[in-house]
């Protein structure tokens, strides 16, 4: 404790007190067991032993802190949370792998990937999971559409992303093996989506007598050709229509496929005159 004893005849005591405190701040008050202070005809006697404590109390502090210099705001905003989506009807994934590599420096094995759509465009928010004899984990892609895992040791795992099990991926995988796989969604039939910003059109165009082609300004195609009456024979890139006995209106139709990105139609009337004439509507 630090106590003071005062010998006042002239001063004020509270002044001494002040100045007696202030000076004693300066030296080393853990080597010293006692100091007499002589302020202009006054003692003040003290006792050093830590804790030091000031009888009376100095005021506490006014002066604000102050950094030098001011510390800095990160400039690396946080990662935006990614929302969890589920596959949707008819949408399935088809993975490979696209590089197996070695590193001596891990322990187990692992698995890295992306999940892409029908455009290469990476998903975000689905999730994938690997499992082997009753081990599993799980891991949702982010906003690049990659996921990850580090697998306990080498083995055979199930790689399957939740809601298209039916495509799961069989992987076997030696000790220090990074295995990387590439997942690519599809569509079943009709359900694949079309691009809004891009309508495609294809039209049926009458050849010589009753054959027909297709033609769109959009190339790569595959056509499928029907008809509801008579029988269709395919000729190269075009169809050759041998029409049933029977009169009537029969409809002919072409389906053009781009695949991913897009698909047409068209259709004509062709119509069977009693007589055996052939008229197209």
């Amino acid at each position: 404790m630090f106590d003071f004893t005062l010998h006042d005849d002239v001063h004020n005591t509270a002044l001494v007190n002040a100045q007696a405190a202030a000076w004693a701040s300066r030296i080393n008050l853990f080597d010293l067991e006692a100091v007499i202070f002589f302020f202009g005809g006054t003692s003040a006697s003290c006792r050093l032993t830590p804790p030091v404590v000031c009888d009376p109390a100095p005021p506490p502090s006014v002066t604000p802190m102050i950094c030098d210099p001011p510390p800095m705001p990160s400039s690396t905003p946080p990662p935006e949370a990614v929302p969890t989506i589920t596959v949707a009807p008819g949408q399935h994934f088809t993975g490979q792998v696209v590089q197996t590599a070695s590193n001596p420096q891990r322990a187990g094995a692992a698995i890295k990937g992306t999940l892409v759509d029908q455009y290469g465009q990476p998903l975000g928010g689905l999730s994938v999971t690997v499992e082997r004899d009753g081990w599993q984990a799980r891991a949702v892609s982010d906003g690049a559409g990659a996921f990850s895992f580090e697998l306990p040791e080498a083995g055979t795992y199930t790689l399957a992303i939740e809601g298209d099990e039916a495509d799961a991926l069989t992987l076997k995988l030696e000790q220090y093996d990074e295995v990387t796989v590439e997942w690519v969604e599809s569509w079943e039939g009709s359900l694949v989506p079309l691009p809004l910003a891009e309508v495609r059109t294809v039209e049926i165009v009458r050849e010589n007598g009753l054959a027909f082609a297709a033609d769109t300004p959009w190339p790569g195609a595959r056509y499928g050709w029907s008809v509801s009456g008579g029988t269709l024979v395919e000729k190269g890139e075009r169809v050759v229509w041998q029409p049933p006995a029977e009169a009537g209106r029969y409809l002919l139709q072409v389906v053009a496929d781009w695949g991913r990105t897009g698909l047409a139609v068209d259709a004509a009337i062709l119509v069977v005159e009693r007589d055996g004439s052939v008229t197209v509507g």
